[in-house]
């Protein structure tokens, strides 16, 4: 509480009882910062209203059925809210006994009438009054139980939690604002794990992510030491707390469920029917089937463990054998080809489902669309080193690897984004310690390659902001070179003198040697088309 609220809280006790109620109270007995104040007071609210503005405050009214008086100074908040007189009464229809502490302002005195403190001191979360009636007056507080739990580290009473779950149902007729707002608050805890295996232990992710939920029991590849459900807490933990990064985390796997498979052969006639590619009764996926549409061939590939009709190709080729069958592969490998992709599919499902567009805010200059794009690449840094995460290549090829890198995911077409990579990379790290057996060296190879990929993203950065475009220009005019041609060639340029490692300055010879190449791409290119 600050000077500012200290003294409105002064001026309001001298006209009427004052009570500080709510989280205020509760943190200041847990011994814990407190910022905005709740309080309660026995006259209407329109008679405080007046007292209020010939003060010099500037009060809203917040609430068409329950209005609060709030005001706002100083980034700081005060809601004042009408009550009876009577205090147990006031206390019985709030969520929580360690919510349901007052403070009179004017004596300091604390008064308990259902035990709160005494729920503080022994840890244990307890609804007021009825806790079927609490959640059912408001389900979201369904949802602040788990995060009060986690966050305060307390148990909760057995018919508080009973109530909880029995209600879950309810859930889905609250604004999905409200319920997206306290997911985040989950998610931005300091052990959001914990609150996602709540969420879990209730049912709600049964109910609300289903997608989540399903990774129980998920058996990755050998390599891993935890099935998918706990790799993805890991990386949550993992995780710094910025809500874009926690559900990257969070959701960056999904898509293991829908593609996880294991290696197989299958031989026989491929042929194809309703825009797809059959062997038998299999369906098969790949690039360039129709090359063997009618042959006999034989396919190395995997078949889906939720789907098992369906079979992803690795390898195809003819065969003269006119063999049919099918075979699993002895001792074959656990993948889950494209699952990154299937990821960002499915976290699009749930998004339309919630609105964690507020609770990722402006963070990621583009909300959902960039957290898309996190989960759908956040395998890029793994495939993109995988030779120098094995000790392998030379540092200038890996120096160039890097600035190509950087670049690629940096670049949107208009802005260079350094925060975008540098969240790239913490997922990269999140998912790396998620729970993969892993040698030292391992390990120290990885943090001294993410440590260089931060350096060059910095550098590649500054290189952008140095570049200048006089020259091109001046060389533009002389070749008459415009519209779409100019933009292409342009953007051309940029990626070169950007992911150069040296300074490459705009000579008259390096234009018109790299525009008798460009002019040789596009000339290929319109051939190939």
């Amino acid at each position: 509480m600050d000077l500012y609220q200290e003294e409105l809280i002064k001026k309001i006790s001298a006209i009427t009882p004052f009570y500080i109620v709510g989280g205020t109270v509760r943190d200041h007995l847990l011994n814990r910062p407190g910022k905005d104040v709740d309080g309660i007071i026995p006259i209407p609210l329109v008679e405080l209203e007046k007292h209020l503005r010939e003060w010099g405050y500037h009060p809203l009214k917040i609430g068409a059925k329950h209005q609060t008086l709030s005001v706002f100074q100083q980034g700081q908040r005060m809601d004042i809210n009408f009550f009876d007189g009577d205090l147990e009464a006031d206390a019985l229809r709030r969520d929580f006994t360690i919510n349901a502490v007052f403070q009179d302002a004017r004596t300091g005195e604390l008064i308990d009438p259902l035990q709160g403190r005494e729920d503080l001191e022994n840890k244990l979360l307890r609804a007021c009054g009825n806790p079927w009636e609490r959640f059912r007056e408001d389900p979201v507080r369904i949802l602040r139980m788990v995060r009060f739990s986690v966050q305060y580290g307390m148990d909760i009473e057995e018919d508080t939690f009973r109530s909880a779950q029995s209600l879950l149902p309810e859930l889905k007729n609250v604004a999905s604002e409200r319920t997206s707002e306290e997911l985040g608050r989950i998610l931005t805890l300091a052990d959001p794990a914990a609150g996602i295996r709540l969420l879990d232990e209730l049912g709600y992710l049964t109910l609300y992510l289903p997608e989540l939920a399903r990774l129980h029991g998920l058996a990755q590849n050998r390599y891993h030491t935890k099935d998918a459900w706990e790799h993805t807490l890991q990386v949550l933990a993992n995780t710094p707390p910025q809500p874009i990064l926690r559900l990257a985390g969070l959701f960056h796997d999904l898509g293991k469920w829908e593609v996880a498979s294991r290696e197989c052969y299958v031989w026989g006639k491929c042929w194809a029917e309703d825009k797809g590619y059959y062997i038998g009764e299999y369906r098969i996926l790949g690039r360039q089937l129709h090359r063997y549409h009618g042959d006999y061939v034989e396919v190395h590939g995997t078949r889906l463990d939720h789907y098992p009709q369906v079979i992803q190709v690795k390898r195809i080729r003819k065969d003269p054998s006119f063999r049919r069958g099918f075979e699993w592969v002895r001792d074959g490998k656990r993948h889950f080809l494209g699952h990154e992709k299937e990821s960002g599919r499915l976290t699009r499902q749930i998004l339309a489902r919630f609105r964690l567009a507020m609770v990722l805010g402006k963070e990621g200059e583009g909300g959902e669309k960039e957290l898309l794009w996190l989960i759908e690449n956040h395998m890029s840094g793994t495939l993109s080193f995988i030779a120098e995460l094995r000790g392998e290549g030379s540092a200038l090829q890996l120096n160039q690897k890097m600035r190509q890198f950087v670049w690629e995911k940096g670049w949107d077409g208009r802005s260079y984004r350094l925060a975008r990579v540098d969240q790239l990379l913490e997922l990269w790290r999140a998912d790396f310690y998620g729970g993969k057996k892993r040698e030292p060296k391992e390990e120290e190879i990885f943090e001294e390659l993410l440590e260089k990929l931060h350096q060059t993203n910095n550098a590649v950065q500054k290189r952008h902001q140095e570049l200048e475009w006089g020259e091109l220009e001046k060389f533009a005019q002389e070749h008459k070179i415009k519209g779409r041609e100019w933009g292409d060639f342009k953007e051309s340029l940029r990626k070169t003198r950007v992911v150069s490692i040296d300074w490459i300055p705009l000579t008259t010879g390096f234009l018109e040697k790299e525009y008798k190449h460009f002019k040789g791409r596009n000339y290929a290119k319109r051939e190939r088309e």
